[in-house]
């Protein structure tokens, strides 16, 4: 008895079945797709529109209202920025910030004032040292810590209390990072 045909060196694929199932997975892909750049252009045209509302309220609400005379109109936006800074200077988290300063303060070192700048994240220290050397620790830890950037020594002066009490006193400029 005599074998011809090899069954396990040939590969018997069912041509058919995979044509079917690419078919069915092209047409997946071809659908997604489709879903995907309809969603994409309904999104542009609602962020378009958006757009256009946005601008038209805001120009609404910069626009002096009628039956206003112009001396109001500019007395009430004096108000009204005059308790959105205050409003804004209120959500300044101060247990924090006050943390902070006192976690690089060095011993030697004490600080008499504490006062935001401008900007939120500008703070001016004012203190007094028992030395030069101490205000010069007290530089480098603001510079080290991650929390505190831009540190300028704005001013310092030595000072006389009595005969035996000399210290320097700072004032420091620095940028806190919450």
């Amino acid at each position: 008895m005599r074998f011809t045909i090899n069954l396990a060196t040939r590969t018997y694929l069912d041509h058919r079945l995979l044509n079917r199932l690419a078919f069915v997975v092209i047409v997946v892909l071809l659908g997604i797709s489709v879903w995907n750049v309809s969603r994409v252009s309904s999104n542009m045209g609602e962020q378009s529109r958006l757009n256009s509302e946005i601008t038209a309220i805001q120009s609404r609400l910069g626009a002096k209202p009628s039956g206003i005379s112009e001396a109001d109109f500019s007395r009430q936006s004096t108000r009204i920025r005059f308790y959105n800074e205050i409003i804004e200077r209120k959500s300044t988290h101060w247990l924090g910030v006050l943390e902070l300063f006192e976690t690089v303060t060095p011993e030697g070192a004490s600080l008499s004032s504490l006062s935001p700048g401008k900007t939120g994240n500008e703070w001016k220290v004012e203190g007094n040292a028992r030395s030069f050397k101490t205000i010069q620790q007290y530089l480098e830890k603001l510079e080290g810590s991650k929390n505190f950037s831009n540190v300028l020594l704005l001013s310092h002066q030595n000072m006389v209390a009595g005969e035996n009490s000399r210290g320097v006193q700072f004032s420091i400029s620095c940028k806190v990072m919450n």
